[in-house]
């Protein structure tokens, strides 16, 4: 069973409803119909040998929206991807997507997608109009999915008010995973991870690259900033997930394997946001699993095993 954790989808609903949004057309424009064509996109799993997809929102299409304009367009996301999922049951598994810019709405709209879409988990940005995902006025947003036990998918973002670049690609490029890096910092630090024994966190881009790569310099330089948490900090990091959405690098994935191990690493693509219309990520970071000098077990629990659980298929 190979089940594809994070693959995105913009259906047109959602690019109609953006399609005037200068924000949008500083992400992309004009995305292939494997977008939001489920039949496309289940000949290039079948292609590939994938059997399932989760579908997620990417939420940098709320970027720059105001909270009325962002939840409006989280319900029309949801809807349509929920009757994506409806419609094709075997192949696909929806997540919600809402804006933290008003929680209450956030819980609002959480509750109406699990129960009228059956959503297995729910995808945030990284950060929400500059906000950290640590204020406190998310406490009824990080309880609702606790009480719902579902996992929460965090998609990086851009601070909107300082530009580290001009060109928003080669922001896509590093200050993306600098803000998964940040954004899991917060959870860790302010005690968030611990208030929630069940929270389940799964991060894009293998955590951002930065946790697996300097875990040492984290558990070391962490230690004089951890004086609010009641146990130690490495026991909130060994919580969370991570995705296998590395743009096909090898060598990262003993990286992010020393770190997450085997129960915490999800096979996902970011399927279609590559060269050949997505065939590019899905075939490359199949390959670089299958050619990993790992026992076969193992890989099949990262390939699909672990999904099935956390997703409770």
């Amino acid at each position: 069973m190979i089940i594809d954790f994070s693959s995105h989808m913009i259906t047109r609903e959602v690019e109609q409803a953006l399609s005037t949004k200068e924000d949008f057309g500083r992400i992309q424009k004009n995305f292939a119909p494997q977008s939001s064509d489920p039949e496309k996109r289940i000949e290039a799993m079948e292609k590939y040998g994938v059997d399932i997809q989760v579908l997620t929102q990417t939420t940098p299409v709320l970027a720059g929206l105001g909270a009325k304009e962002a939840a409006e367009v989280c319900r029309i996301s949801n809807d349509a991807i929920g009757k994506i999922c409806r419609s094709h049951p075997k192949k696909f598994v929806p997540f919600a997507v809402v804006s933290l810019l008003d929680v209450q709405e956030a819980v609002h709209e959480l509750d109406r997608a699990v129960s009228e879409w059956g959503c297995r988990g729910v995808t945030i940005g990284t950060n929400h109009d500059n906000k950290g995902l640590d204020e406190p006025e998310n406490t009824p947003f990080y309880e609702k999915v606790c009480e719902h036990d579902i996992p929460v998918f965090l998609h990086p973002m851009d601070w909107h008010s300082y530009n580290l670049v001009e060109e928003p690609a080669v922001m896509r490029l590093f200050g993306w995973p600098f803000d998964t890096t940040q954004a899991i910092l917060r959870l860790v630090l302010s005690g968030t991870m611990e208030r929630y024994p069940t929270l389940k966190i799964v991060t894009h881009h293998l955590g951002g690259g930065m946790f697996p790569f300097f875990s040492n310099r984290f558990n070391i330089k962490l230690e004089n900033l951890t004086h609010n948490l009641k146990k130690p900090v490495s026991e909130s990091f060994y919580r969370i997930y991570a995705d296998t959405a590395v743009d096909g690098t090898a060598a990262a994935l003993p990286c992010g394997h020393a770190f997450f191990g085997t129960e915490r690493m999800l096979f996902g693509t970011d399927y279609p946001f590559s060269p050949e219309n997505g065939e590019v990520y899905l075939r490359q970071n199949l390959a670089i699993i299958r050619d990993w000098d790992l026992p076969e077990e193992e890989k099949a629990r990262i390939l699909g095993g672990n999904a099935l659980k956390l997703l409770k298929l």
